[in-house]
């Protein structure tokens, strides 16, 4: 029993499967490229693969081997006959004119006016015309249909055998070419191919331009036309220029056609944005720690502010408060001396490192800081502040000797804020 013709087998699937009837053992895609590239200029193996996995899943052929695969025609399936009379299928409505064929007094089948248009357009291209090119010939005639109906109306002379079209192609766009048939019907046809001295004052009929004197007219260009400048375009520009940080003063109000109020208001505007993208000078007011309740006595702020209370009560003076990562540094006056503070408090607990390792870190910084400091000050008291800790401790002892060559000194913070000095 032979299986019907899928309605989507046309074009290519056609001469894939009419080709495939004189090989039954099969094609490869490469061999089916090779037949077909006569017919269809530009196509590859790629365009046949994605055509035959088509006819596969309308039962037309099945693909069978490995490597290469090889397609063959289903068992008991028929290929179509070459079509010998225009074929009508209902396609889906576009905003294209209507397709039907009327027939006309010479008994042949009629076109519509695109239709008669694009054949007679194409009748004096031999080696085709792409839709985009067929839509620039005909704009001056047809300026009220959209491009995409061109091609729309190409497909339908491709499935009434007037044309034909070449295979889709990464390298190449889809061009159509008039058949045999079509050069027939166009040679039968009231209409003659259009130039570019002629013009269209019938939908039926290409007219000579009575205008013959005249040069040839552009198509109509669809770009927007150039507006005026308006007033809102420099305020738009002017926005754009402060988004961008630039100086507003540099701004070129006096080309602005804005009259004089409101040339103030916007210099008033204008000043109160760059007063507002400021930065404010940094304050050279010492800003002494204090104690932070919601945190632990041993963390580097508490130790801070409990060295600093110290040092204030006893006619001390901090001149400097710096944070350095998990440091603090702390400079102050006393007794008539500098003193530089090196604090390091107690890692916090959830580290990913243990607090006990994460310490050692932490007091190797440290007296690696305190030697830096020995020999940029070497007259001044250096001093580090650890909370009193059994870890601590023992670090203090093992670096003991390192400390003393750096005549460094070492400061204990109890849990009550006491100091305790070494």
């Amino acid at each position: 029993m032979a299986l019907p013709v899928p309605e989507s087998a046309a074009g290519t699937r056609e001469d894939i499967l009419r080709t495939l009837v004189g090989h039954p053992e099969g094609l490869s895609d490469r061999e089916l490229a090779e037949t077909l590239v006569e017919a269809h200029p530009g196509i590859d193996y790629k365009a046949v693969n994605h055509q035959c996995r088509k006819l596969v899943t309308a039962g037309a052929v099945e693909r069978v081997g490995t490597k290469p695969v090889r397609t063959r025609l289903a068992p008991g399936y028929v290929p179509p006959a070459p079509p010998d009379r225009p074929i009508e299928e209902p396609e889906p409505s576009t905003d294209a004119p209507d397709v039907s064929l009327a027939p006309t007094t010479t008994g042949l089948p009629g076109l519509p006016p695109v239709q008669a248009a694009v054949l007679a357009a194409l009748v004096d291209a031999p080696a085709g015309l792409t839709d985009n090119e067929i839509a620039a010939i005909l704009a001056p005639a047809h300026p009220d249909v959209d491009p995409k109906a061109f091609n729309y109306q190409c497909r339908k002379l491709v499935k009434a055998g007037l044309v034909e079209r070449s295979a889709r192609s990464k390298d190449a766009p889809i061009r159509t070419r008039v058949t045999d048939a079509g050069r027939e019907e166009a040679a039968s046809a009231v209409l003659p191919a259009p130039g570019p001295d002629r013009t269209f004052t019938d939908p039926t009929v290409f007219t000579a331009d009575p205008r013959d004197e005249q040069e040839d007219e552009e198509p109509p260009s669809r770009r927007p036309r150039p507006r005026p400048k308006a007033p809102s375009d420099d305020l738009a520009r002017i926005r754009r220029s402060e988004r961008a940080g630039d100086d507003p003063d540099e701004t070129p109000l006096r080309f602005l056609p804005f009259s004089a109020s409101a040339s103030v208001v916007l210099r008033e505007r204008l000043a109160q944005r760059a007063a507002l993208r400021t930065v404010p000078a940094r304050s050279r007011e010492v800003v002494v720690p204090q104690r932070d309740v919601l945190q632990g006595w041993s963390r580097t702020q508490n130790v801070a502010a409990a060295v600093a209370t110290w040092l204030t009560r006893r006619g001390g003076t901090v001149r400097r408060a710096t944070e350095q990562g998990p440091a603090l540094d702390l400079v102050a006056g006393l007794d008539g001396e500098d003193v530089h503070v090196e604090v390091t408090g107690w890692p916090p607990d959830g580290a990913r490192t243990h607090p006990s390792t994460l310490a050692a870190d932490w007091f190797r910084a440290a007296s690696a800081a305190a030697v830096q400091r020995r020999r940029a000050h070497p007259r001044s008291r250096v001093v580090i502040a650890l909370p009193d800790t059994r870890r601590y401790r023992g670090l203090a002892a093992d670096a003991a000797s390192t400390l003393e060559q750096a005549r460094a000194e070492v400061w204990f913070v109890d849990a009550d804020g006491a100091v305790q000095l070494s």
